[in-house]
């Protein structure tokens, strides 16, 4: 998030990582709201003369971090031993990688196999273990006490990961100490782990389980007063102590683990999740809490943004049925209501009743399950206070009834029950494939590209793909249970999905989502948002297309959950299922979703609900929360259309993936925890959301390529520097975007680099017949049929086996895992499954993009070393030659990015780099010469390159000489990077006072014929480091960079207030020409202008305009909300303030 400082309460080895463009998390409570909704009348609203002016550093869009606390680790590092080198050495030819406990990361062979693994993939993998055991600083005896976590099977026969986890004394590990280990047809292809060398049995807790939450809440700033310690209450359950903690929205959940740290000790630990999501703000972390001192070990955030349904939840005993839950029939018109209730133990059967005002029992279910229904229909039922109850089934012929926490709903209608064997009776969904068109008048019909969406073949339907009926189904989506229960609203095994406008804790929040008895879920969209223009008066029960919103939101997320499964995201692999069928895994955990979350409480000020979408994935079996949020032009911070991104399925995939790798990677319980794994993480999650489009071939209307298209009004790049074809970063690029290392912006270079796989996969099977636009293929591989799953993956386009490695190779990865690691995981994955048949397309691929053989880095690293060369092709090595000392770098960026040579002679760097042949950009940059940018072809052997780059006349001799008043480091405009930048602040907007800097040209009097310009952003604050620079809060702010600027000349005298000088040149007016929502960094950097020759002494740099001030796409009120000011110029502070980072003059 621009301008927002962290405050850490606890020391940090490293930074936090965790971020928002995507969010999700997961919880058993359904929090009742039983009350209706206040509706916003039009004469309510405040004037247009309250409109807000928001503080645009305080606002969090869609591809911004997430303003969280410091992530905290203390356990330290670890060197491998000499005899473990030595060990190791005896591997043979491996790329092997340490870890912080000095065990290995990840062990590729250089030939595919680490050796043979006989027997079971489990047998295997703890024989090649036991025989390795030394590369691992263990015994053969600690290899055979390691537990087995999961033997997870790569989907269609790929392969296994065998998951093992150490244990210390009676206590599992909260993190890490796991390892894992590839196997394919009793071969090991690879070996990934966080084992730690210690096999210490830690003491035994001397606090609770209460007294650990507590303290791992104040940790994260939540402290409880002692009137909020006396209401919590408590369960256990599945391992868990489950708290309802007054304040709180969601359950909360803690549970005993050890910790082992670098040194050897273990400590006993509670793992605390702390999560808190109402009212459009998201807020979770998972805490590591010492049990015998509360000292917080680990800390991560985890956040990655007429009918009627009542939600409820409580807790039954063995022997007790849970409280009444009263709801209220308003009118005369109801014809049916139905019950259903999950409880969290799935073994127990439990009984479910409805009662009339008088206390009655309608109607009861009892099928021996759990879920459990209860359906009472009558021609009328009465209006009056009703209630729902959840009962343990006793009775001595079945098994004894544990106990704990339920969930359910209440659906009434005014419809009543069908017919058995009804036709009729047939699940369909109106959802958008892809989103709404890419036209956002509001003369357009937002209706005209949605479909009818069917579980079983019918008329009226119109869902390109056919019928979604799949094998691996149990039933409809709506289903809840083996049993086929239908819940008549959007809650079913997979999802839960409805309305979040308000904090679910207040008064007024009726979670509103579509009934339908009749299983005809297809209420209309009307565009109501886009057509208002964000009008807020839409916001009334049944209002801004709630129902067709949450409709549309529950079908993608099934939809994403079945593509999803056939890759390999299943039960046994920790999907997001309420039901697992016994296949393995944890259920209790369906994906549950907000609509249009915080659209009441999250508009102005705070803007928490608007231009977002976030995703929290926490534990196998702890449900979880994605909210997903209207879209809202803000001032000086986003401009979007009025759009809602609950319709734009490349936002919603992309939050959904993110619970995908998050459960994927590092076993069931860890995640991602380091910052290349975060970055990665946004990038899976760009890039799985975009093929299950591409596949399904629906179209979003413009590139396929883009993400986010609909939900930010831009059809080029979407919410991203770059769409994925157009990419051209590499592994030499982390921290390339102005705010410097965030896990969006570094999951670009991910982006980059796996679009380079892909698209060397797809060259490849188009060759061999398996074309990649062949829309029938595509589809019978991408989604399963009424009596047989997808085409197996050797069989279908090199896009479609690209995914598959993707989603092979989260499950040989540990979770603090690096961009090199999960490379390695993804060779691995193609040895195992397609038997190493793509391994030089692959190598040649990742060798394009910096990440070749010999490319360096540690998991949290914002300088890795990169490499170009592939170690399966014949490389051109290239020796440069540069006209004065310089350093080269490949790509389109200088700023805060890795050299790969220079010629300062005595550095750690030299002139000569290898290169898989093929075509480079390069950037030359020198303080005599600046910037020379050029493209360089490379052939197989050796080759010269010599860099022509003329003299800066603004470089080394040139000084600055003026500047205006309030100028923050004008020096900057001439050091030769464009990692500082200068600041003009003035009162005025800047398109009135024009703010400069004048500059002293080295060498007397020149004829200037062109100069160069960047107006890339930088980190803010300054740091420390970064003196004498003074601190600059604005100088990441992007709507402050600098737009259009003028040139003026002075020949004599420069420096005197009598100076004269000439206006010689006045750029285009989008010099910097950035888009809706807002300006990036290609936008942004150093460009070149042939200028009219002109005879100069001294340089005048003058800003005519920027960002805010000069673009008509952030001007004006684009909205009909009139507590929300849109204009930039005028409802925002970013006109008075213009950045630009070199000056460079020829």
């Amino acid at each position: 998030m621009i301008g927002m400082t962290r405050h850490p309460l606890r020391p940090t080895v490293r930074r936090s990582r965790r971020t928002t463009a995507a969010l999700a998390l997961l919880t058993a409570t359904l929090v009742p709201g039983l009350t209706q909704l206040p509706a916003l009348a039009a004469g309510g609203t405040p004037s247009s003369a309250d409109r807000s002016h928001v503080d645009p550093d305080s606002v969090v869009t869609l591809g911004d971090s997430v303003p969280t606390l410091a992530d905290v680790d203390t356990r330290g590092t670890a060197l491998p031993s000499l005899a473990q080198k030595q060990a190791a050495a005896g591997l043979g030819a491996v790329d092997l990688r340490w870890n912080q406990f000095g065990t290995p990361s990840s062990i590729l062979p250089a030939d595919g196999s680490l050796g043979a693994a006989p027997g079971s993939p489990v047998q295997g993998a703890r024989s090649w273990l036991r025989a390795h055991a030394a590369v691992f600083g263990m015994t053969a005896g600690q290899v055979d006490d390691l537990d087995l976590v999961n033997d997870q099977k790569l989907a269609l026969d790929g392969g296994d990961a065998v998951l093992f986890r150490q244990r210390f004394g009676s206590l599992t590990p909260a993190l890490d100490s796991m390892v894992t280990v590839g196997i394919a047809r009793h071969d090991v292809a690879y070996v990934s782990s966080s084992i730690t060398k210690t096999t210490a049995t830690p003491l035994p807790a001397t606090l609770t389980p209460l007294q650990g939450w507590v303290k791992a809440a104040a940790g994260v700033g939540r402290t409880l007063s002692a009137a909020d310690l006396a209401g919590v209450t408590r369960t256990v359950s599945a391992g868990w102590t489950r708290l309802s903690v007054p304040g709180f929205a969601q359950q909360q959940q803690v549970r005993l683990r050890a910790l082992a740290l670098a040194d050897g000790t273990v400590r006993p630990v509670f793992e605390a999740n702390v999560v808190d999501v109402k009212g459009g703000s998201a807020f979770a972390y998972t805490s590591m809490v010492d049990a015998r001192t509360g000292r917080v070990l680990h800390q991560q955030s985890q956040v990655d943004n007429s009918s009627d349904a009542f939600q409820f939840n409580g807790e039954y005993t063995a022997t007790d049925c849970g409280p009444k839950h009263p709801f209220e029939i308003t009118d005369n018109a109801t014809k049916q209501i139905a019950v259903v209730a999950s409880a969290v133990v799935e073994s127990d059967d439990i009984v479910v009743k409805i009662f009339d005002p008088a206390g009655n029992v309608l109607a009861s279910g009892d099928t021996g399950t759990s879920p459990e229904a209860a359906t009472y229909s009558a021609d009328v039922i009465p209006a009056g206070i009703y209630s729902a109850q959840v009962c343990p089934f006793t009775d001595s012929t079945v098994p004894v009834t544990v106990g704990g926490p339920y969930a359910g709903f209440v659906t009434t209608s005014d419809q009543g029950a069908p017919a058995p064997g009804d036709a009729s009776f047939k699940p369909r969904w109106r959802f958008f494939p892809a989103n709404p068109k890419l036209n956002w008048s509001a003369s357009d019909n937002g209706q005209s590209n949605s479909v009818i969406g069917c579980w079983f073949v019918g008329t009226g339907c119109t869902l390109s793909t056919g019928p979604m009926r799949n094998v691996q189904a149990p039933g409809p989506w709506d289903t809840i249970g083996t049993e086929g229960i239908s819940s008549n609203t959007t809650y079913g095994n997979n999802a839960n999905t409805h309305e979040a406008w308000l904090n679910p804790l207040a008064p007024g929040g009726t979670e509103q989502a579509p009934v339908s008895p009749m299983r005809d879920y297809t209420t209309p969209f009307t565009d109501a948002w886009n057509n208002s223009k964000c009008d807020p008066t839409n916001l009334h029960p049944g209002g801004n297309d709630i129902d067709a919103v949450v409709t549309n939101l529950f079908a993608v997320h099934n939809r994403m959950h079945d593509f999803a499964y056939y890759l390999g995201f299943n039960e046994r692999n920790y999907n997001l299922q309420l039901d697992n069928r016994g296949k393995g895994g944890t259920g209790g955990d369906q994906e549950t979703g907000n609509a249009q979350a915080g659209a009441l409480s999250g508009g102005q000020p705070s803007a928490l609900g608007r231009d977002n979408a976030n995703q929290i994935a926490l534990q196998d079996g702890v449900p979880g929360i994605t909210n997903q949020y209207l879209f809202q032009p803000i001032a000086g911070a986003f401009y979007s259309p009025c759009t809602d991104g609950d319709l734009d399925m490349s936002v919603v995939g992309h939050e959904y993936t993110h619970a995908i790798s998050n459960r994927m990677v590092g076993g069931p319980d860890q995640g991602l925890t380091s910052d290349q794994g975060g970055a990665m993480g946004e990038s899976w999650s760009d890039l799985d959301a975009m093929e299950y489009m591409y596949e399904h071939h629906y179209s979003t209307g413009t590139s396929p390529y883009v993400i986010g298209a609909y939900a930010t009004g831009n059809k080029k790049a979407g919410i991203r520097d770059y769409a994925l074809d157009k990419n051209p970063l590499n592994y030499s690029d982390i921290a390339f975007d102005g705010p410097g290392e965030e896990v969006h912006a570094d999951g670009e270079v991910w982006n980059g680099t796996q679009f380079e796989v892909r698209q060397a996969l797809v060259k490849k099977y188009n060759a061999l017949g398996y074309s990649s636009t062949n829309r029938e293929l595509n589809l019978k591989c991408a989604q399963g049929g009424v009596n047989k799953g997808v085409v197996r993956p050797n069989k279908c386009p090199g896009n479609r086996r690209w995914l598959q490695l993707i989603f092979d190779s989260f499950l040989l990865q540990q979770g603090s895992t690096s961009m090199l690691d999960a490379r390695d995981a993804m060779l691995a994955a193609d040895k195992m499954r397609f038997y190493g048949k793509d391994l030089k397309v692959m190598w040649d691929a990742f060798a394009k993009r910096g990440m070749g053989k010999g490319a360096v880095s540690t998991p949290d690293s914002d300088q890795p070393k990169p490499s170009f060369a592939s170690p399966k092709s014949a490389n051109g090595t290239v020796t440069f030659k540069t006209p004065s000392a310089g350093k080269l770098f490949v790509g389109d960026y200088e700023a805060r990015v890795t050299p790969v040579a220079d010629s300062f002679g005595k550095s750690k760097l030299d002139n000569t780099v290898s290169f898989v042949p093929g075509t480079y950009r390069m950037v030359f940059a020198s303080k005599t010469s600046g910037f020379k940018r050029f493209t360089l072809t490379v052939r197989p052997g050796t080759s010269t390159y010599v860099v022509k780059a003329p003299r800066n006349l603004a470089g080394s001799g040139a000084k600055v000489i003026g500047s205006t008043d309030g100028s923050l480091n004008p020096g900057a405009l001439i050091d030769g990077t464009e990692g500082t930048n200068w600041a003009g602040i003035t009162t005025n907007n800047v398109d009135v006072s024009h703010p400069f800097v004048a500059v002293d040209l080295a060498g007397g009097v020149h004829r200037v014929r062109r100069v160069q310009v960047s107006a890339l952003l930088n980190p803010a604050p300054a740091a420390a480091t970064d003196i004498p620079l003074a601190a600059d809060p604005d100088s990441g702010s992007r709507f402050t960079a600098v737009r259009q600027f003028a040139l003026e000349a002075c020949v004599a005298d420069c420096s005197s207030a009598n100076a004269t000088w000439k206006r010689f040149f006045t750029s285009s007016k989008d010099a910097f020409p950035a888009l809706v929502p807002r300006p990036v960094a290609p936008d942004l950097t150093l460009r070149s202008f042939d200028v009219p020759p002109t005879k100069a002494a001294a340089i005048r740099f003058v800003v005519l305009e920027n960002q805010c001030t000069g673009y008509a796409g952030y001007a004006g009120e684009q909205d009909n909300d009139p507590a929300n000011a849109t204009d930039c110029a005028t409802g925002s502070d970013r006109g008075t303030i213009a950045h630009a980072a070199e000056l460079q003059v020829y």
